[in-house]
């Protein structure tokens, strides 16, 4: 049987983190999380507090305008990262990449992993959701959630490690909707550490949802062909917190699909 999500007592799980806001970064901060830059691919590490992009290119207050200033040229997103994911996110410099890359990156051209923290226990290694994704059918405060109405949605859960009522998920996502982890993370009764949206009540073990965009591996055998970005420091110590062993990422087989 699964076990689902622990209560929220910080007695028994320590006090949550405490994060830095990462919402404007210096240009040596930029490149150290510049990953790839060339042929008009630009890889970022994106960190926490940081949308890709903002309302408008005027918006400062995203990874993208801060590009477009560093470059003192446009910037394009190829794709989107929650302000609070971590990890690979992919820009080019040249308008006519967008759709080469939106392209690219989408399955089967692409495999697209991410680790997550996950409230409980699932009873089974390998969980396949297939759920749609849509308008939420009864809250529609909180946007979004499966509906039988929505777009096609398909995530892989492999949980790779188990500690104190959490679980460390490698995750490959087949399909890229609108917070497509975490609401297929919530609906089969185990959402993430640090969710405030899915999750009722807020989880505020941790100042943010415990997911990360680990890596990225384009499998049509074009170049470049594969990207990892390193595990922040605040997930590292959210699962020595909760007795993750991170290790276990690289030895646990991969899923088959």
């Amino acid at each position: 049987m699964s076990r689902e999500c622990p209560a929220l007592d910080s007695k028994r799980y320590g006090a949550p983190a405490t994060l830095s806001s990462m919402n404007s970064l210096s240009p040596d901060e930029l490149e150290e999380r510049s990953l790839f830059r060339q042929a008009g691919l630009w890889v970022l590490n994106k960190p926490h507090d940081l949308p890709t992009s903002g309302r408008s290119l005027k918006d400062p207050d995203c990874l993208q305008a801060q590009l477009i200033e560093q470059r003192g040229a446009m910037v394009w997103a190829v794709h989107q990262l929650d302000a609070d994911t971590t990890g690979l996110n992919l820009f080019v410099t040249e308008k006519r990449l967008v759709d080469v890359f939106k392209q690219r990156i989408t399955w089967p051209r692409c495999k697209k992993t991410y680790l997550a923290v996950l409230h409980g226990i699932p009873d089974r290694d390998q969980i396949h959701q297939e759920a749609p994704i849509g308008d939420h059918p009864e809250d529609p405060r909180r946007g979004l959630g499966v509906n039988p109405d929505g777009r096609a949605a398909s995530t892989h859960f492999e949980i790779v490690a188990r500690g104190r009522d959490v679980s460390l998920a490698r995750i490959h996502i087949e399909t890229g909707r609108t917070h497509q982890i975490r609401i297929h993370a919530a609906a089969m009764g185990h959402p993430l550490v640090g969710e405030e949206w899915y999750r009722d009540p807020p989880c505020i073990l941790h100042p943010r949802q415990a997911l990360h965009a680990y890596r990225l591996t384009f499998l049509d055998g074009d170049e470049p062909r594969d990207f990892e970005a390193p595990v922040p420091e605040d997930f590292q110590g959210l699962c020595e917190r909760f007795g993750l062993d991170l290790s276990l990422i690289a030895s646990a087989p991969v899923i088959q699909d």
